[in-house]
């Protein structure tokens, strides 16, 4: 004969039930935000790429210690993933290895940043003296800057969420990301411009009272990732900008 459910066993089947709606809203209301892009190029100079050159790659912006390497990974992993997709051959000084060699004494907020900085290093024999041994066609020093806007705020007594009104709380916020290369023709001592990646995601995060079956507080909300949106659009710009060379192109061909 079998038992009738006690309350207690009722109780538990419904804060079951309640528990996976829960999880299945999760996932449902979780998702990827909106991410728009741009990139662009200035050029002051032709350049030109062979197959077996030499790059540097460095971070040239101010970048806590605790994110400078985690920044420098991903910066120095698009650019060689479209620079080596075009010249296999291709190889690339990792950052850190470039600023010991190049920069010894210098700290992160006291390496050269922009234009003018990098023109004015190019004056100086001893900065060629310390990056002879590497052999550098180009370096690409990478400036970026990363902020956080927000966009909106909204506050609902009410919800038909599930049939069971209740409160809602929400925000929404744009995360922007700005990656500036400036590439220095190391050969030349000259700079040859500048290549510049945004992107910009809109992001957003809220609680909501469910009622049915179970009250329960509901989280929900969307992310974007613009900074991989950025890199992807930094590493292909800079392909392009030094294979394709532009007005009196160099020929890649030693």
């Amino acid at each position: 004969m079998l038992e009738r459910p006690t309350k207690d066993t009722n109780l538990f089947r419904r804060t079951l039930l309640g528990s996976a709606i829960f999880a299945l809203l999760l996932v449902g209301l979780a998702g990827a935000g909106c991410t728009t892009a741009w990139v662009q190029e200035q050029r002051v100079a032709p350049t030109g790429l062979a197959s077996q050159d030499v790059v540097g790659v460095m971070l040239a912006a101010p970048v806590k210690d605790d994110y400078l390497t985690e920044l420098e990974d991903q910066v120095t992993g698009c650019v060689q993933s479209y620079l080596k997709g075009t010249h296999p051959d291709l190889r690339i000084i990792p950052p850190s290895e470039f600023r010991k060699l190049a920069f010894p004494d210098l700290t992160a907020d006291q390496l050269p940043s922009g234009y003018f900085a990098w023109q004015r290093l190019l004056r100086d024999p001893a900065f060629y003296v310390k990056i002879a041994p590497l052999g550098l066609r180009y370096v690409l020093a990478v400036g970026t800057e990363q902020g956080h806007r927000l966009t909106e705020v909204e506050w609902s007594a009410a919800t038909s969420m599930l049939g069971g009104p209740g409160p809602s709380l929400s925000a929404s916020w744009d995360n922007e990301v700005l990656l500036e290369a400036i590439v220095v023709d190391a050969r030349h001592r000259r700079v040859a411009g500048a290549v510049q990646a945004y992107a910009k995601g809109k992001s957003g995060a809220g609680v909501s009272l469910v009622t049915l079956p179970v009250p329960l507080l509901l989280p929900h909300g969307i992310t974007s990732f613009p900074f991989g949106v950025a890199c992807r659009g930094l590493g292909e710009g800079l392909a392009k900008f030094l294979v394709e060379g532009g007005p009196g192109e160099e020929t890649a061909a030693r």
